[in-house]
């Protein structure tokens, strides 16, 4: 079995350096653009997909609909991003740069954000990192050694989340591996069984566009200075 995680196209939020979270924000003109010339790249090549799960917030929604045109798209609230509490809708590069902020430790970090992130009504990397691998336990790998293909559309700081479960990692230290996906973009892994039966992941492979890449953004720009 195949699975992509891709990562919601931009939004007019991104462009401004702004933490989203659960803020509701929609794909803004180059996000759909984005979304939409890669869904068709796609089929082109042959790649679609069996199933489709998304988050529930309609960035991640509406791109899940434009990368596999005519599926079904099954929403899990597991596949919501990081809540910022009281620092959504701030922009990013203000509180990184503050010397008070506990969100300056967000990149740089994760071990100490995690530990402070209830003080101003967030989510802890913990509990982010719980509820998306049990999202791929329930929903992922009793797929696993089938010939199908599934598309997880989610975000930023979610699908890390995702990713520490696919890398069988737990210490936060490494919860950026290589760093912040870019919008649109698509980190594909497979997932079989070992011979003990056991769903196993292969190791996630470089994060793929299908789209031009002159439309990219730095991921690291809307969070700031690069860590």
């Amino acid at each position: 079995m195949e699975l992509y995680i891709a990562r919601h196209g931009t939004t007019e939020w991104n462009r401004q350096h702004r933490l989203q979270g659960r803020t509701d924000t929609p794909l803004d003109e180059q996000g759909v653009l984005m979304a939409e010339t890669s869904g068709k790249n796609m089929q082109e090549q042959g790649l679609t997909f069996d199933l489709v799960y998304s988050s529930p917030l309609c960035r991640a929604y509406e791109t899940a609909k434009l990368l596999a045109p005519g599926k079904e798209v099954v929403k899990d609230e597991r596949l919501t991003e990081l809540l910022f509490g009281q620092f959504e809708g701030c922009v990013s590069d203000d509180l990184l740069t503050s010397e008070t902020s506990p969100f300056r430790f967000f990149k740089s970090d994760p071990v100490r954000y995690n530990g402070l992130a209830h003080m101003f009504g967030g989510e802890s990397l913990d509990e982010l990192v719980e509820r998306t691998a049990e999202f791929l336990r329930e929903m992922v790998e009793p797929h696993a050694g089938e010939d199908i293909r599934i598309l997880v559309s989610g975000h930023g700081a979610l699908n890390r989340g995702l990713l520490m479960h696919v890398r069988g990692i737990s210490d936060l230290a490494g919860y950026w591996g290589m760093g912040l996906q870019v919008n649109c973009g698509i980190i594909k892994t497979d997932v079989r069984l070992n011979d003990n039966k056991t769903p196993e992941y292969g190791t996630p492979g470089k994060c793929m566009i299908f789209y031009d890449e002159s439309l990219v953004i730095d991921p690291e720009a809307m969070l700031g200075k690069k860590s």
